[in-house]
């Protein structure tokens, strides 16, 4: 009798086991396709009871756990990686950005007339004209005409520049507000599959929702993620941006610049947040301004490197303020040693001289007779001495003196060489993201294939345990019978 209701028993265990089985494998089935869905697998254990006489008997299977394919030390790659080219992708953005400002003003290739190497050109040519002929009207137009274009040229660049620096700060706000939801959202999935498994039900679609939102997260910070009793726990070097259902938003505010620098701080504390990685820590590179200095008209030249800022917006600036303030500078002293007004003036007299705050000197637009030649009528030596202005090192970049078509090139080829370099990285750190993300992919994505092959086995198993059950009821009504 007792091996009858044993039996009994062992048939009931494999029938729930089976559809414990079919409940995950159709709901895998549903997450086919799904981005971020994982397999879910059932693990069986058998069930043995030990007798008086130290004998073991099995009787049944049950289900040891239901949990979701997952290797976490791929996820934890996975994550750092994807903020090592969350981080590139923006910088090589920036930077390609910047090479195409340069390519619309780069050196005169036979088509432009509007190159900022042609603008260059031109505006020491029209010196050399003047030179040729001190009493020309039409030359002396032309010097203005071609200072107009390079000024133009040069400070389109340089709003352009600071569109980029200023999109960086929204970048890093929209990074910031983007995190902030997404720590919401994992804090609100804790609790979420908190409530789920304390009652023994099965989470693993939350869990599954609160990992893609955590490799979101990765793209924007160098987050690390623990998982602990109250659910995941994420930090940014070490301070917690979620603990278990709490949220620590973080705030970003200033506008980049020297007087009001771009922070992000902890909105409850106040303190300041060290954000590393991913593409907030990028937006705020490029939005520094820190390391932009004034060119001090009278300490030329001024000693510029490219290494001063980590900005390479910031870097390309001062490249650009120094090209035409240095030129403007050494013009207006050498018309000043002739006798004559400034010809490039500040815009805003209240402000030193800078590209962002130049012009033509206004008097002398208005009448170009005041452009000084030489000494005396009839005379060209400063004329002559602006446009030898070209040839001379009024530069120096990193210790080493250059002219102007020498400095200018090798700004081009800066940016060249920074945007080649953080194109490669990038392009480098998306191969690491996509190899981490297919060896993810190998152990927790769901095959249609296998999952087909697994609801055949637990569909006939669970027909054959069935089949044992009636079997064994059949025998017990009739054994009832016989005992009448």
């Amino acid at each position: 009798m007792a091996s009858t209701f044993g039996t009994y028993n062992v048939s009931y265990s494999g029938m729930y086991v089976s559809q414990a089985g079919l409940t995950a494998t159709t709901n895998n089935l549903a997450n086919v396709g799904t981005t971020g869905a994982s397999r879910v697998r059932v693990s069986v254990t058998d069930t043995s009871t030990t007798l008086a006489d130290g004998t073991t008997t099995t009787s049944g299977a049950s289900v040891a756990s239901i949990t979701r394919a997952r290797d976490r030390l791929l996820d934890a790659t996975y994550r750092t990686q994807n903020a090592d080219a969350g981080y590139w992708a923006v910088k090589s953005g920036d930077l390609e950005y910047m090479q195409e400002l340069l390519n619309e003003y780069a050196a005169d290739d036979g088509t432009s007339s509007d190159g900022l190497q042609q603008l260059i050109n031109e505006f020491f040519s029209g010196w050399d004209a003047l030179a040729t002929d001190t009493t020309s009207t039409s030359a002396r137009q032309q010097v203005v005409d071609s200072a107009n274009s390079l000024i133009a040229g040069l400070t389109e660049i340089y709003g352009q520049l600071e569109q980029l620096r200023a999109d960086a700060v929204s970048g890093t706000v929209d990074g910031v507000d983007s995190l902030n939801r997404l720590a919401e959202q994992v804090a609100e999935l804790n609790r979420q599959i908190a409530d789920a498994e304390v009652t023994g039900g099965e989470a693993s679609y939350l869990r599954d929702q609160r990992d893609v939102l955590v490799d979101q997260m990765s793209a924007l910070a160098n987050i690390t993620v623990y998982e602990c009793s109250s659910g995941y726990q994420v930090t940014i070097n070490g301070a917690a941006l979620v603990s278990g259902y709490t949220a620590n938003k973080l705030a970003a505010s200033g506008s980049g610049t020297a007087d009001d620098p771009l922070t992000i701080t902890w909105e409850n504390s106040g303190k300041g947040v060290s954000i590393t990685g991913g593409s907030i820590a990028a937006y705020m590179e490029d939005a520094d301004q820190t390391g932009y200095a004034a060119i001090d008209t009278g300490s030329l030249p001024y000693a510029f490197t490219t290494d001063a800022a980590a900005s390479s917006v910031t870097t390309m600036m001062q490249a650009l303020d120094d090209l035409l303030t240095t030129v403007a500078a050494k013009i207006n002293a050498l018309q000043s040693a002739g006798g004559g007004v400034a010809f490039f003036t500040a815009a805003d007299t209240s402000q030193p001289l800078s590209i962002a705050n130049i012009q033509v000197n206004a008097s002398v637009a208005g009448d170009t007779i005041l452009i000084v030649t030489g000494a005396e009528d009839g005379d060209n030596a400063i004329a002559a001495a602006i446009y030898d202005l070209c040839d001379e090192d009024i530069f120096s970049i990193a210790g080493l003196a250059m002219d102007v078509s020498e400095f200018y090139e090798a700004v081009i080829s800066w940016v060249g060489t920074a945007g080649d370099n953080a194109a490669g990285s990038y392009e480098t750190q998306s191969a690491l993201v996509s190899q981490v993300d297919s060896q993810r992919q190998s152990i927790f994505s769901i095959s249609l294939d296998e999952e087909m092959s697994n609801l055949i086995i637990y569909q006939e198993a669970y027909t054959a345990n069935a089949r044992v059950l009636s079997t064994i009821d059949g025998l017990i009504g009739d054994l009832i019978e016989d005992l009448g």
